[in-house]
Formats: structure tokens, C-alpha cells, sequence
């Protein structure tokens, strides 16, 4: 796939993935005319997957995207995040920081891509299991991966809970999850969410004191299999500052990157 064609099918997919997260949420409000993705799963929580504006038709005018994403959040959020993908909303990073929206990070997390499988890898330790989601005790045990993993990225409990509210949101058309255990306990979990030619690998965690044993790339690698074998021509996904190294390590390489600005402006706080 042609790096233009992949950074469309990728946006597709992270719109996708946003739409899954407000279809299966049980408190969510959703505005998406094909141009413009407004989605809302939390009441408390600004993050860019919980409350998120993203412009899906570069054309739409920056004003009428913060116009309408203020009017949206207004009731929902305190706060929200808009989508700044590096490749396509230079206009809209602009505008949005000329109204006071102050960016989250200057570097952003980087777009990276995979076009090929990776070799299957066992276990090192004959105490981890790697078992597919298939029903609620599964969703539970990647929910509680999720919050111990995201903790330190303060991602409050709460949140986590919407985000994989049910079993829709990790295992259906397209979607599919797995966690890792040690013995009986869920210490690392990925997810992978297939659409428009490629395959997202989403919330990829590992508990704090299960960490630098090879469990994250355990579950990076079932998750990018997952992808191939839903009908994937690669892999896509936005890398923590954390996950990088290991991305790389794996093949992926990065094709753009992603930032955020956070609303509303500072001037109506």
C-alpha cells in the first residue's frame, strides 16, 4: 500500500475505531456527517479517545470544525480533544492554537505502519497464556490490565470502564482482543480493529510489575496476526513515547504523526 493510500486508509481506521468506542459505550453522544467525527463516551475524562473532534474531510473549514466541536462538548465534557494529523491539518493545528486551544504535546505520538506478518514467538515463562476474548470474564480481565497499565498515564478508572463497557467493544465484526495471563491473573492485553484495508492495534498495556518480560509484544504480535487474518494489507497504530521501542524492534516504521489540541479555549475557562 502507497504511503498516501495507507495514511487515508489509517484515518478511515481511527475514525472507525472512535465510532466502535461511541457504538458500544453505554453514555455516549455522537455527531458524524462523514466530514466531521464528534464523539463523546466519558463525562469526565478530555482524553482523545473518549472526547475527540476529528475532521475527517480535509476541505471543512478549521472555524466551522472548532464552531461546531465547542457547540457539541458544551454539555457533554469540561474539555475535548481535536485530532491533529501531521499530514493533513497543518490549517486546523493553526486555527486552533490561534484561539487558544493550547496543544497537548509538541511532538505527538507518531503514526507507524507494518505491511508484512511477524513469526509467532511462545512464551518464555510456561506460567503465561495468551487467550483470545471471547466473553465477559476475558473483558473484564483486559479492563483490569487496562487500568493497572494506564494508570501512569492517568487514565482514571472510570474511562477505562466506558471504553470496554461491553463485549462489542473488544470482539465483533472486525475486532478482536487478546489477554495475556500469568497463571490466573490478566497482566497485558492488546486489542486490533480491522476496516478500510488496514488493521488499528489499540490499548496495548501491561501491568506495572509484569513489565520487561516480553508480554506487551507477546500480545502486539497475536494482535497484528489477528489484523492479516481479517483481510489487513498492514498494520497501523499511534505509539506511546513507551511502545515506541518495541514498535520499531517489530518493523513498524513511522509514516506521520498525530497531536492534539485541547478545547475549549483558554479564554472561556
Amino acid at each position: 500500500m502507497e504511503r498516501g493510500d495507507l495514511l487515508v486508509a489509517g484515518n478511515r481506521n481511527l475514525a472507525s475505531t472512535l465510532r466502535l468506542y461511541a457504538r458500544t459505550a453505554p453514555d455516549t453522544a455522537l455527531d458524524d456527517d462523514g466530514r466531521l467525527l464528534l464523539v463523546s463516551i466519558s463525562r469526565t475524562w478530555p482524553g482523545p479517545y473518549h472526547n475527540a473532534a476529528m475532521r475527517l474531510d480535509p476541505s471543512l473549514a478549521p472555524d466551522e470544525v472548532l464552531a461546531r466541536a465547542e457547540a457539541f462538548f458544551a454539555d457533554r465534557s469540561s474539555g475535548f480533544c481535536v485530532w491533529i494529523a501531521a499530514h493533513a491539518d497543518a490549517d486546523l493545528e493553526h486555527a486552533a492554537l490561534g484561539a487558544g486551544y493550547p496543544s497537548i504535546s509538541a511532538a505527538g505520538a507518531p503514526r507507524m505502519a507494518l505491511d508484512h506478518r511477524l513469526s509467532s514467538v511462545a512464551p518464555a515463562d510456561p506460567a503465561i497464556t495468551l487467550t483470545e476474548v471471547v466473553d465477559d470474564t476475558d473483558r473484564l480481565g483486559y479492563l483490569a490490565v487496562t487500568v493497572d497499565a494506564y494508570a501512569d498515564s492517568f487514565l482514571p478508572r472510570d474511562a477505562a470502564e466506558v471504553q470496554l463497557a461491553s463485549m462489542e467493544a473488544v470482539r465483533g465484526p472486525g475486532v478482536r482482543a487478546v489477554v495475556a495471563r500469568d497463571g490466573e491473573r490478566p497482566v497485558a492485553a492488546a486489542m486490533t480493529v480491522a476496516s478500510d484495508g488496514v488493521a488499528g492495534i489499540q490499548m496495548v498495556g501491561t501491568v506495572p510489575d509484569a513489565r520487561r518480560r516480553g508480554l506487551g509484544e507477546l500480545c502486539t504480535r497475536w494482535a497484528v496476526d489477528a489484523g492479516f487474518e481479517l483481510g489487513a494489507e498492514a498494520i497501523v497504530l499511534e505509539a506511546s513515547e513507551a511502545g515506541e521501542p518495541l514498535y520499531l524492534r517489530l518493523g513498524f516504521v513511522e509514516v506521520s504523526r498525530y497531536r492534539w489540541c485541547l478545547g475549549p479555549p483558554r479564554r472561556q475557562r
